[in-house]
């Protein structure tokens, strides 16, 4: 009998556990999100680069939250960190376009799905003429992004270090 009752404790306490279903409380984790957030930045692009026809193409991820991207920024570092005098800044007044010196650089994006309403998810392409970077061949650089919201002075950043190399 014991056995039993034993069975069907367990019994019910697996039931109890599997037959609810949890729906994210939307409306108390958005106000917690980050206005503007980098999350990721990169290339599929196999190193070395040529520098005198090549062309670099970035992909980054990003998310804001109850607010518009304004500007987005680029440092490269000829180096394997983000320290050092930076080797070229280009500038895009918006996240969609060319860049502000004319350089022949250009950013765009998509938006992906998401079940926040007042959330937007950016997965976008940036494509640089390696030309007009004053790269040198034979060096490794860092790329460090700065992504800005309307009306705010303070980036979100990501740096991805060693991201690729010039010849």
């Amino acid at each position: 009998m014991k056995r039993y009752i034993t069975l069907v404790l367990i019994a019910m306490t697996t039931f109890g556990m599997f037959s609810c279903t949890k729906k994210a409380d939307l409306a108390a984790i958005e106000p917690n999100l980050p206005s503007i957030q980098l999350s990721s930045l990169g290339t599929q692009q196999i190193s070395p680069l040529t520098i005198a026809t090549g062309n670099l193409v970035l992909n980054f991820g990003a998310t804001t939250t109850n607010s518009t991207p304004a500007n987005f920024k680029l440092e490269f570092y000829a180096a394997t960190s983000a320290t050092g005098p930076i080797t070229k800044t280009v500038n895009f007044p918006t996240w969609t376009g060319s860049d502000d010196a004319a350089g022949g650089h250009t950013i765009s994006y998509i938006l992906e799905p998401t079940s926040y309403t007042n959330t937007q998810v950016y997965g976008g392409t940036i494509t640089l003429k390696l030309s007009t970077l004053g790269l040198t061949a034979g060096k490794t650089y860092t790329v460090k992004a700065y992504a800005y919201k309307q009306g705010s002075a303070t980036p979100s950043t990501f740096t991805t270090t060693s991201l690729f190399k010039v010849q």
